[in-house]
């Protein structure tokens, strides 16, 4: 057996951040200070700031429905276009709406089985976690600069005490981003204060506190990072997908093999495959097909 494993290289990665901060404490404003962004306006955050966003060469699409945003990503994600930034404002809003997208379709289809509407178990939450997940995973491929903000709500410890605050959102939310921030004031000025930053030890970008303004994310991270241009990703198209399914499904493949191609491929579904990555799966496939062929035909 030959081992797999190889150096790491060192990567240049998107500045993708995760940022939270109580009510009306200016989230959606600071997020704005990024030009040539595109916003998901989750609760019409935006319609106070319609001149900030047309100085800032920005546009916005004001939704919360999951389904709608996952198509817009898609688009981000493929297509050529002059954005380099994505901000999503809030996320807790498309969280909520995805639940209760879920909610809909359980609810349908218990409709008089006498299924108690407000628990459905393990496999209602399975579909909640999973369509929210595709959104997060498309986040990550996106070769744009992600601000995600979420609501803030407190911590409670035994009695009832208040020992803390976090992010309002699905759980580990926070954990698929390299950088979570919230922000506070302090003498009338907005702050970041870093929550978690993924780094190499003592080369972290971020002090642990800072005034928030585009200006020292460009001296923190790093100017070529952020405003480089987004580039498309080619995605697996439909007819290599259903060339895949079909040899996957004749050659009664091991599931551990095509899981690990999922898990490669950081892929819920077939549809979030690379070009490249579900063209290398092709190739796989039609080797086994052709050495099984010639095996028949030497007998």
């Amino acid at each position: 057996m030959v081992l797999k494993g190889v150096k790491p290289k060192v990567k240049e990665k998107r500045l993708k951040m995760f940022v939270y901060g109580e009510a009306g404490i200016g989230k959606t404003y600071a997020a704005l200070q990024f030009p040539d962004a595109y916003i998901i306006d989750c609760e019409k955050g935006t319609e106070f700031y319609a001149k900030t966003i047309a100085k800032m060469n920005s546009v916005v699409l004001q939704t919360f429905n999951p389904d709608e945003i996952k198509t817009e990503l898609h688009e981000l994600l493929e297509t050529n276009h002059k954005y380099k930034t994505l901000i999503i404002d809030p996320i807790t809003q498309v969280y909520n709406a995805t639940q209760e997208k879920w909610t809909r379709i359980f609810e349908k289809n218990t409709k008089g089985k006498g299924s108690d509407i407000q628990d459905f178990g393990m496999r209602y939450w399975g579909k909640v976690k999973g369509d929210f997940k595709a959104i997060q995973r498309l986040i990550l491929a996106l070769d744009m600069n992600v601000i995600v903000t979420a609501h803030q709500k407190d911590v409670y410890g035994s009695g009832f005490s208040k020992i803390g605050v976090t992010f309002d959102s699905m759980k580990n939310d926070d954990y698929f981003f390299d950088l979570v921030f919230r922000i506070n004031k302090k003498g009338g000025k907005r702050v970041a204060i870093t929550v978690k930053e993924r780094a190499e030890v003592g080369e972290a970008k971020f002090p642990e506190e800072f005034e928030w303004s585009y200006g020292n994310f460009l001296k923190f991270y790093g100017k070529d990072i952020i405003e480089k241009e987004a580039q498309p990703l080619k995605m697996a198209d439909t007819q290599t997908i259903g060339r895949v399914k079909n040899m996957v499904n004749m050659l009664k493949l091991d599931e551990g093999i095509v899981e690990k191609w999922f898990d490669k491929a950081q892929a819920g579904v077939w549809e979030e495959f690379t070009a490249d990555k579900i063209n290398k799966c092709e190739e796989y496939l039609e080797a086994k097909l052709e050495l099984i062929s010639d095996k028949k035909g030497k007998k």
